[in-house]
Protein backbone atom coordinates (compact mmCIF):
# COMPACT_ATOMS: atom_id res chain seq x y z
CA UNK A 1 0.00 0.00 0.00
CA UNK A 2 1.28 3.46 -0.92
CA UNK A 3 1.22 5.63 2.21
CA UNK A 4 1.06 8.95 0.43
CA UNK A 5 -1.73 11.43 -0.08
CA UNK A 6 -2.58 12.23 -3.68
CA UNK A 7 -2.45 15.73 -5.14
CA UNK A 8 -6.08 16.53 -4.33
CA UNK A 9 -5.73 15.33 -0.74
CA UNK A 10 -2.59 17.40 -0.21
CA UNK A 11 -4.41 20.42 -1.59
CA UNK A 12 -7.29 19.77 0.83
CA UNK A 13 -4.83 19.59 3.74
CA UNK A 14 -3.05 22.79 2.76
CA UNK A 15 -6.27 24.72 2.15
CA UNK A 16 -7.80 23.61 5.46
CA UNK A 17 -4.62 24.53 7.33
CA UNK A 18 -4.52 27.99 5.74
CA UNK A 19 -8.23 28.56 6.31
CA UNK A 20 -8.06 27.67 10.01
CA UNK A 21 -4.90 29.70 10.50
CA UNK A 22 -6.76 32.78 9.28
CA UNK A 23 -10.29 32.10 10.56
CA UNK A 24 -9.54 30.39 13.87
CA UNK A 25 -6.15 31.38 15.33
CA UNK A 26 -5.52 30.38 18.92
CA UNK A 27 -6.41 33.89 20.06
CA UNK A 28 -9.88 33.35 18.59
CA UNK A 29 -10.00 29.86 20.13
CA UNK A 30 -9.38 31.35 23.57
CA UNK A 31 -12.08 33.96 23.04
CA UNK A 32 -14.71 31.40 22.06
CA UNK A 33 -13.63 28.92 24.73
CA UNK A 34 -14.22 31.54 27.38
CA UNK A 35 -17.77 32.06 26.15
CA UNK A 36 -20.00 29.40 24.60
CA UNK A 37 -17.24 27.06 23.46
CA UNK A 38 -18.85 27.01 20.01
CA UNK A 39 -17.90 29.35 17.17
CA UNK A 40 -21.31 29.48 15.49
CA UNK A 41 -20.20 31.85 12.77
CA UNK A 42 -17.29 29.65 11.75
CA UNK A 43 -19.49 26.56 11.96
CA UNK A 44 -21.92 28.06 9.45
CA UNK A 45 -19.09 28.89 7.07
CA UNK A 46 -17.63 25.39 7.31
CA UNK A 47 -21.00 23.81 6.60
CA UNK A 48 -22.28 26.12 3.86
CA UNK A 49 -19.13 27.27 2.09
CA UNK A 50 -16.81 24.28 2.55
CA UNK A 51 -19.53 21.58 2.99
CA UNK A 52 -17.41 19.71 5.50
CA UNK A 53 -20.23 17.65 7.11
CA UNK A 54 -21.07 16.31 3.66
CA UNK A 55 -17.53 15.22 2.88
CA UNK A 56 -18.03 11.46 3.52
CA UNK A 57 -21.74 11.46 2.57
CA UNK A 58 -22.80 9.89 -0.76
CA UNK A 59 -24.10 12.16 -3.50
CA UNK A 60 -27.64 10.78 -3.33
CA UNK A 61 -28.05 12.24 0.16
CA UNK A 62 -26.69 15.65 -0.81
CA UNK A 63 -23.11 14.96 0.22
CA UNK A 64 -19.75 15.41 -1.49
CA UNK A 65 -19.01 11.72 -1.95
CA UNK A 66 -15.51 11.78 -0.45
CA UNK A 67 -13.68 9.04 1.41
CA UNK A 68 -12.61 8.46 4.99
CA UNK A 69 -9.10 9.57 4.05
CA UNK A 70 -10.29 13.07 3.21
CA UNK A 71 -12.30 13.27 6.40
CA UNK A 72 -9.29 12.12 8.43
CA UNK A 73 -7.22 14.91 6.86
CA UNK A 74 -9.85 17.44 7.95
CA UNK A 75 -9.90 16.04 11.50
CA UNK A 76 -6.12 16.22 11.65
CA UNK A 77 -6.14 19.92 10.78
CA UNK A 78 -8.89 20.70 13.28
CA UNK A 79 -6.92 18.85 15.94
CA UNK A 80 -3.89 20.95 15.08
CA UNK A 81 -5.92 24.18 15.42
CA UNK A 82 -8.09 23.13 18.43
CA UNK A 83 -11.02 24.78 16.68
CA UNK A 84 -13.99 25.09 19.10
CA UNK A 85 -16.79 23.67 16.95
CA UNK A 86 -18.84 20.45 17.33
CA UNK A 87 -17.27 18.75 14.29
CA UNK A 88 -16.29 15.52 16.06
CA UNK A 89 -19.57 14.81 17.83
CA UNK A 90 -21.57 15.96 14.80
CA UNK A 91 -19.69 13.76 12.32
CA UNK A 92 -19.90 10.72 14.60
CA UNK A 93 -23.69 11.16 14.57
CA UNK A 94 -23.71 11.57 10.78
CA UNK A 95 -21.71 8.35 10.45
CA UNK A 96 -24.22 6.56 12.67
CA UNK A 97 -27.10 7.62 10.44
CA UNK A 98 -25.19 6.65 7.29
CA UNK A 99 -24.26 3.21 8.61
CA UNK A 100 -27.34 2.31 10.62
CA UNK A 101 -30.23 4.53 9.54
CA UNK A 102 -32.82 3.48 7.00
CA UNK A 103 -33.45 5.36 3.76
CA UNK A 104 -36.31 7.41 5.20
CA UNK A 105 -34.20 8.52 8.17
CA UNK A 106 -31.26 9.48 5.97
CA UNK A 107 -33.34 11.56 3.57
CA UNK A 108 -35.19 13.23 6.43
CA UNK A 109 -32.33 13.98 8.83
CA UNK A 110 -29.18 14.37 6.75
CA UNK A 111 -30.14 17.58 4.85
CA UNK A 112 -30.32 19.62 8.05
CA UNK A 113 -27.15 18.03 9.41
CA UNK A 114 -25.17 18.71 6.23
CA UNK A 115 -26.10 22.40 6.09
CA UNK A 116 -25.29 22.87 9.77
CA UNK A 117 -28.77 24.14 10.58
CA UNK A 118 -29.14 21.13 12.86
CA UNK A 119 -26.24 20.23 15.15
CA UNK A 120 -26.06 16.61 16.28
CA UNK A 121 -24.27 15.16 19.29
CA UNK A 122 -23.08 11.55 19.54
CA UNK A 123 -23.65 10.47 23.13
CA UNK A 124 -21.66 7.23 22.95
CA UNK A 125 -18.12 8.19 23.90
CA UNK A 126 -17.82 6.19 27.13
CA UNK A 127 -15.58 3.20 27.70
CA UNK A 128 -18.29 0.53 27.76
CA UNK A 129 -20.83 1.68 25.20
CA UNK A 130 -21.18 -1.76 23.61
CA UNK A 131 -21.73 -3.53 26.93
CA UNK A 132 -25.44 -3.81 27.81
CA UNK A 133 -24.64 -3.90 31.50
CA UNK A 134 -22.74 -0.59 31.39
CA UNK A 135 -25.20 1.45 29.31
CA UNK A 136 -26.59 4.30 31.43
CA UNK A 137 -29.79 4.75 29.43
CA UNK A 138 -32.61 2.22 29.09
CA UNK A 139 -35.14 1.96 26.26
CA UNK A 140 -38.72 0.88 26.94
CA UNK A 141 -41.49 0.27 24.42
CA UNK A 142 -45.01 1.54 25.16
CA UNK A 143 -47.17 0.41 22.30
CA UNK A 144 -45.84 2.14 19.20
CA UNK A 145 -43.68 4.53 21.26
CA UNK A 146 -40.17 4.04 22.59
CA UNK A 147 -39.04 6.13 25.54
CA UNK A 148 -35.60 6.54 27.09
CA UNK A 149 -34.66 6.97 30.72
CA UNK A 150 -31.23 7.66 32.13
CA UNK A 151 -28.30 10.03 31.94
CA UNK A 152 -25.63 10.51 29.27
CA UNK A 153 -22.45 12.26 30.34
CA UNK A 154 -20.18 13.65 29.10
CA UNK A 155 -21.64 14.55 25.69
CA UNK A 156 -19.28 16.57 23.51
CA UNK A 157 -20.84 19.95 22.63
CA UNK A 158 -24.15 18.65 23.90
CA UNK A 159 -25.31 22.11 24.97
CA UNK A 160 -25.49 23.33 21.34
CA UNK A 161 -27.02 20.17 19.85
CA UNK A 162 -30.54 19.99 18.49
CA UNK A 163 -30.38 16.23 17.98
CA UNK A 164 -28.85 13.44 20.02
CA UNK A 165 -27.78 9.97 18.92
CA UNK A 166 -27.91 7.96 22.15
CA UNK A 167 -27.01 4.35 22.99
CA UNK A 168 -29.63 2.66 25.14
CA UNK A 169 -30.06 -0.87 26.43
CA UNK A 170 -33.03 -3.15 26.11
CA UNK A 171 -33.09 -6.59 27.71
CA UNK A 172 -29.80 -7.93 26.36
CA UNK A 173 -28.42 -5.52 23.78
CA UNK A 174 -27.52 -1.91 23.11
CA UNK A 175 -29.02 0.04 20.22
CA UNK A 176 -28.84 3.61 18.96
CA UNK A 177 -31.75 6.03 19.20
CA UNK A 178 -32.39 9.51 17.84
CA UNK A 179 -33.77 12.04 20.32
CA UNK A 180 -34.66 15.67 19.69
CA UNK A 181 -33.22 18.16 22.16
CA UNK A 182 -36.67 19.79 22.24
CA UNK A 183 -38.52 16.59 23.13
CA UNK A 184 -40.38 16.43 26.42
CA UNK A 185 -38.31 14.86 29.16
CA UNK A 186 -34.92 15.97 27.78
CA UNK A 187 -32.79 18.18 30.01
CA UNK A 188 -29.35 19.42 28.91
CA UNK A 189 -26.87 20.90 31.36
CA UNK A 190 -23.46 22.24 30.37
CA UNK A 191 -20.67 20.91 32.57
CA UNK A 192 -17.20 22.14 33.40
CA UNK A 193 -14.62 20.54 31.13
CA UNK A 194 -10.90 20.10 31.63
CA UNK A 195 -10.58 20.79 27.90
CA UNK A 196 -11.93 24.33 27.63
CA UNK A 197 -11.84 24.19 23.80
CA UNK A 198 -14.32 21.28 23.77
CA UNK A 199 -17.19 21.76 26.22
CA UNK A 200 -19.30 18.85 27.40
CA UNK A 201 -22.84 18.48 28.68
CA UNK A 202 -24.98 16.18 30.77
CA UNK A 203 -28.15 14.92 29.05
CA UNK A 204 -30.89 13.64 31.36
CA UNK A 205 -33.74 11.65 29.83
CA UNK A 206 -37.03 11.04 31.61
CA UNK A 207 -39.57 9.21 29.47
CA UNK A 208 -38.14 11.01 26.44
CA UNK A 209 -39.61 9.81 23.16
CA UNK A 210 -36.99 8.33 20.84
CA UNK A 211 -36.69 6.95 17.34
CA UNK A 212 -34.69 3.72 16.95
CA UNK A 213 -31.92 3.38 14.38
CA UNK A 214 -32.19 -0.19 13.14
CA UNK A 215 -29.19 -1.96 11.65
CA UNK A 216 -27.61 -5.34 11.12
CA UNK A 217 -25.62 -6.83 14.00
CA UNK A 218 -22.15 -5.35 14.25
CA UNK A 219 -22.97 -2.00 12.64
CA UNK A 220 -22.95 -0.16 15.96
CA UNK A 221 -19.41 -1.37 16.64
CA UNK A 222 -18.41 -0.30 13.14
CA UNK A 223 -19.70 3.22 13.84
CA UNK A 224 -17.62 3.33 17.01
CA UNK A 225 -14.55 2.12 15.11
CA UNK A 226 -14.99 4.86 12.52
CA UNK A 227 -15.22 7.41 15.32
CA UNK A 228 -12.04 5.99 16.87
CA UNK A 229 -10.14 6.46 13.60
CA UNK A 230 -11.32 10.05 13.19
CA UNK A 231 -10.47 10.85 16.79
CA UNK A 232 -7.00 9.38 16.23
CA UNK A 233 -6.53 11.67 13.23
CA UNK A 234 -7.50 14.64 15.39
CA UNK A 235 -4.99 13.61 18.07
CA UNK A 236 -2.29 13.28 15.41
CA UNK A 237 -2.83 16.92 14.46
CA UNK A 238 -2.56 17.98 18.09
CA UNK A 239 0.67 16.04 18.54
CA UNK A 240 2.14 17.66 15.44
CA UNK A 241 1.28 21.08 16.83
CA UNK A 242 3.08 20.25 20.08
CA UNK A 243 6.22 19.27 18.17
CA UNK A 244 6.06 22.42 16.04
CA UNK A 245 5.75 24.63 19.13
CA UNK A 246 8.67 22.83 20.75
CA UNK A 247 10.96 23.18 17.74
CA UNK A 248 10.16 26.87 17.35
CA UNK A 249 10.74 27.55 21.04
CA UNK A 250 13.97 25.54 21.23
CA UNK A 251 15.38 27.51 18.29
CA UNK A 252 14.55 30.92 19.79
CA UNK A 253 15.05 30.36 23.54
CA UNK A 254 18.66 30.84 24.60
CA UNK A 255 20.50 29.62 27.66
CA UNK A 256 24.24 30.04 28.29
CA UNK A 257 24.38 32.07 25.06
CA UNK A 258 23.11 29.12 23.03
CA UNK A 259 19.72 28.13 21.66
CA UNK A 260 18.41 25.35 23.87
CA UNK A 261 17.77 23.33 20.73
CA UNK A 262 21.52 22.73 20.52
CA UNK A 263 21.46 20.83 23.81
CA UNK A 264 21.43 17.07 23.38
CA UNK A 265 18.65 16.49 25.91
CA UNK A 266 16.28 18.83 24.05
CA UNK A 267 17.24 17.28 20.70
CA UNK A 268 16.41 13.84 22.07
CA UNK A 269 12.99 14.96 23.32
CA UNK A 270 12.07 16.50 19.97
CA UNK A 271 13.38 13.45 18.10
CA UNK A 272 11.29 11.12 20.26
CA UNK A 273 8.19 13.17 19.52
CA UNK A 274 8.92 13.09 15.77
CA UNK A 275 9.40 9.31 15.77
CA UNK A 276 6.11 8.65 17.57
CA UNK A 277 4.28 11.09 15.30
CA UNK A 278 5.57 9.33 12.18
CA UNK A 279 4.40 5.96 13.51
CA UNK A 280 1.00 7.39 14.36
CA UNK A 281 0.65 9.07 10.97
CA UNK A 282 1.17 5.74 9.20
CA UNK A 283 -1.36 4.04 11.47
CA UNK A 284 -3.96 6.78 10.91
CA UNK A 285 -3.50 6.71 7.13
CA UNK A 286 -3.79 2.92 7.02
CA UNK A 287 -6.91 2.87 9.21
CA UNK A 288 -8.58 5.61 7.14
CA UNK A 289 -7.73 3.92 3.83
CA UNK A 290 -9.08 0.56 5.02
CA UNK A 291 -12.20 1.91 6.73
CA UNK A 292 -14.37 0.39 4.02
CA UNK A 293 -13.32 -3.13 5.01
CA UNK A 294 -15.12 -4.09 8.26
CA UNK A 295 -12.61 -6.81 9.10
CA UNK A 296 -9.54 -4.59 8.76
CA UNK A 297 -11.28 -1.65 10.41
CA UNK A 298 -12.07 -3.79 13.46
CA UNK A 299 -8.35 -4.42 13.93
CA UNK A 300 -7.01 -1.01 12.91
CA UNK A 301 -9.45 1.15 14.94
CA UNK A 302 -8.54 0.13 18.51
CA UNK A 303 -4.86 -0.03 17.55
CA UNK A 304 -4.76 3.48 16.08
CA UNK A 305 -6.83 4.98 18.91
CA UNK A 306 -4.38 3.62 21.50
CA UNK A 307 -1.35 4.65 19.45
CA UNK A 308 -2.62 8.19 18.82
CA UNK A 309 -3.69 8.73 22.43
CA UNK A 310 -0.27 7.68 23.74
CA UNK A 311 1.52 9.81 21.15
CA UNK A 312 -0.53 12.93 21.88
CA UNK A 313 -0.06 12.54 25.63
CA UNK A 314 3.68 12.00 25.15
CA UNK A 315 4.05 15.02 22.87
CA UNK A 316 2.00 17.32 25.10
CA UNK A 317 3.99 16.26 28.16
CA UNK A 318 7.36 16.45 26.44
CA UNK A 319 6.56 19.83 24.90
CA UNK A 320 5.76 21.08 28.38
CA UNK A 321 9.23 20.01 29.51
CA UNK A 322 10.88 21.70 26.53
CA UNK A 323 9.11 24.96 27.32
CA UNK A 324 9.87 24.79 31.02
CA UNK A 325 7.91 26.97 33.45
CA UNK A 326 6.29 29.09 30.76
CA UNK A 327 4.26 26.09 29.58
CA UNK A 328 2.28 26.07 32.82
CA UNK A 329 1.13 29.67 32.50
CA UNK A 330 -2.34 30.62 31.33
CA UNK A 331 -0.86 32.98 28.75
CA UNK A 332 0.91 30.22 26.82
CA UNK A 333 -1.09 28.10 24.36
CA UNK A 334 0.58 24.80 25.15
CA UNK A 335 -1.67 24.02 28.10
CA UNK A 336 -4.63 23.94 25.68
CA UNK A 337 -3.04 20.98 23.88
CA UNK A 338 -2.24 19.26 27.16
CA UNK A 339 -5.90 19.58 28.17
CA UNK A 340 -7.08 18.19 24.84
CA UNK A 341 -4.61 15.30 25.03
CA UNK A 342 -5.83 14.20 28.46
CA UNK A 343 -9.52 14.36 27.59
CA UNK A 344 -9.35 12.65 24.19
CA UNK A 345 -7.19 9.93 25.70
CA UNK A 346 -10.21 8.83 27.75
CA UNK A 347 -12.85 8.94 24.99
CA UNK A 348 -14.22 5.48 24.08
CA UNK A 349 -11.94 4.05 26.77
CA UNK A 350 -8.29 4.26 27.73
CA UNK A 351 -5.34 2.99 25.68
CA UNK A 352 -5.18 -0.09 27.91
CA UNK A 353 -8.84 -0.83 27.20
CA UNK A 354 -8.33 -0.40 23.47
CA UNK A 355 -5.37 -2.77 23.45
CA UNK A 356 -7.46 -5.29 25.36
CA UNK A 357 -10.23 -4.83 22.77
CA UNK A 358 -7.70 -5.42 19.99
CA UNK A 359 -6.47 -8.57 21.69
CA UNK A 360 -10.02 -9.90 21.98
CA UNK A 361 -10.75 -9.20 18.33
CA UNK A 362 -7.68 -11.00 17.02
CA UNK A 363 -8.14 -13.92 19.41
CA UNK A 364 -5.26 -13.39 21.83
Amino acid sequence: MDFQYNTEQLALRDSMRAFLRDAAPLSRVREIAGASGHDAQLWRRLCRELELPGLPVPLQYGGVGGTMSELAIVFEEFGRALTPIPLASHMFAVQALLSMGNEEQRHRLLPGLLTGELVAAFAATGAGVTDPMSATVSATRHGSRIVLDGICSPVLHGHVAGLFVIPARTDDEVGLYVVSAEAAGVEVERLSSFDITRPVARVALRQAEAEPIDAAPGEFERVLDTARVLLAAEMLGGAEACLQLSVEYSCSRKQFDRAIGTFQAVKHMCAEMAIEIDATRVAVMFAAMRAGDPGELAVAAPLVKAQAADTFALCAGTATQVHGGIAFTWEHDLHLYLRRAKTTEALFGSSTQHRALLADRIGL
